[in-house]
């Protein structure tokens, strides 16, 4: 039984940020992906364990999707879209409210 896909209100506008036809692809391609076995995605570590990391290229440039799974309730709840570059640390804003660290 798949997982149900569910976006934050900050994801919305994350997708609105995104090339027409890549908000369509993760929309048709990569969400069913999750929605169908959401451990593919890669465990973070640290303060932003108990996320997930998608990773995605689309006309050479890394994105990802970042989410957490709620197994109980059997809901993937993502909580951002976006370019790599500059990614985590805005995660980490946005997730734990302070700022990230420069790598």
């Amino acid at each position: 039984m798949p997982y149900e896909i569910r976006a934050t209100r900050a994801v919305q506008r994350d997708l609105k940020r995104l090339p027409p036809a890549l908000r369509e692809e993760i929309q048709s391609t990569h969400f069913p992906k999750l929605k169908e076995n959401p451990f593919q995605g890669y465990a973070l570590r640290g303060d932003l364990r108990g996320l997930r990391s998608y990773h995605l290229t689309y006309r050479g440039t890394a994105y990802r999707i970042v989410y957490e799974v709620l197994t109980e309730q059997r809901v993937v709840l993502i909580l951002m879209v976006g370019k790599r570059e500059g990614f985590y640390p805005a995660l980490r804003r946005r997730v734990l409210g302070k700022p990230g660290r420069k790598s």
